[in-house]
């Protein structure tokens, strides 16, 4: 985990880029538009009030959308899920060697991340504070200076976003000369809130949300496989007797997600095959500024 104080340093308003001053109350206050931001436990909680609101809204909506009344958490829900049908084979031998060239005094944000990249140069931000997360914001408006940040990771986040160009662009903004942006980003997933879900991406699209750097690496992710058995899992839960009802649904669809979960592995085959792309689960991209 990095030293969270070497974040500050390049904090800057979210909305209209100032400066930000210390204010009373364990805040920060911009110097131009007097937003005035929270922070808890050393995480700058980096939203405005309006978007706080907002977002508590939508996110407790989501939840409440998971929970079987009555007996079964929101938690207990994603423990007793059937493992993402989708398998990134390579995932992590390409970010060790993505790891090896950072250094430690850079700063890296995780956008939307839930502190799963292990290194120790890596801020996590989030919509939601939590265990891991050591920044607060929105992807759309990123709280730092221009040119100020090493690299950038957004893992299948931008399907979730209203925006997903705001968000690119903002990337763009805050990059160093040189810096680079890993993203992973789906093509063929069935639908899924998280809180919500907007958008597909194929090759030529992703292209076009990071236009403008230089592009290193597009390549598939996960295979045909993966969107085979995500599509299957839900289908067999749809065609069930009295899937009307939620529990039920949800029973049959992860018992299948947990049935069906060997056949990943043709994935390794399957990506041997030049047209593999055509109907692949999310792709990897990394590109440079």
């Amino acid at each position: 985990m990095p030293e969270p104080g070497r974040i500050f340093k390049v904090l800057r308003c979210p909305y209209c880029h100032s400066k930000l001053i210390d204010s009373p109350g364990d805040s920060l206050s911009c110097t131009t538009c007097n937003e005035k931001y929270l922070i808890q436990e050393g995480v700058p909680l980096m939203l405005s009030s309006s978007k706080q609101v907002e977002l508590k809204k939508k996110i407790s909506e989501w939840h409440d959308s998971e929970v079987m009344p009555g007996f079964l958490s929101y938690d207990t829900i994603q423990r007793l899920k059937s493992p993402a049908p989708f398998k990134w084979f390579k995932r992590q031998r390409v970010l060790k060697k993505i790891y090896d060239e950072m250094s430690l005094e850079g700063i890296y944000i995780d956008v939307g991340g839930t502190g799963e990249l292990d290194h120790p140069a890596i801020f996590c931000a989030n919509l939601e504070y939590g265990p891991h997360t050591q920044l607060v914001c929105d992807g759309q408006f990123l709280p730092f200076e221009d040119g100020s940040v090493d690299g950038v990771f957004i893992m299948l986040v931008l399907e979730h976003v209203p925006d997903p160009f705001a968000i690119t662009n903002e990337i763009k903004r805050v990059l160093k000369k040189g810096g680079f942006v890993v993203a992973t980003v789906p093509f063929m997933q069935v639908l899924h809130e998280n809180p919500k879900d907007y958008f597909r991406f194929t090759p030529d699209g992703i292209r076009r949300l990071f236009d403008g750097l230089d592009e290193k690496k597009l390549e598939i992710a996960s295979g045909p496989t993966g969107s085979l058995i995500w599509i299957l899992k839900e289908y067999g839960a749809l065609l069930c007797p009295f899937s009307n009802n939620r529990l039920i649904y949800a029973s049959v669809r992860e018992l299948l997600g947990w049935i069906l979960y060997p056949l990943i592995l043709l994935d390794y085959y399957l990506l041997t095959k030049r047209r593999a792309e055509k109907m692949s689960s999310y792709f990897f991209y990394m590109g440079r500024k």
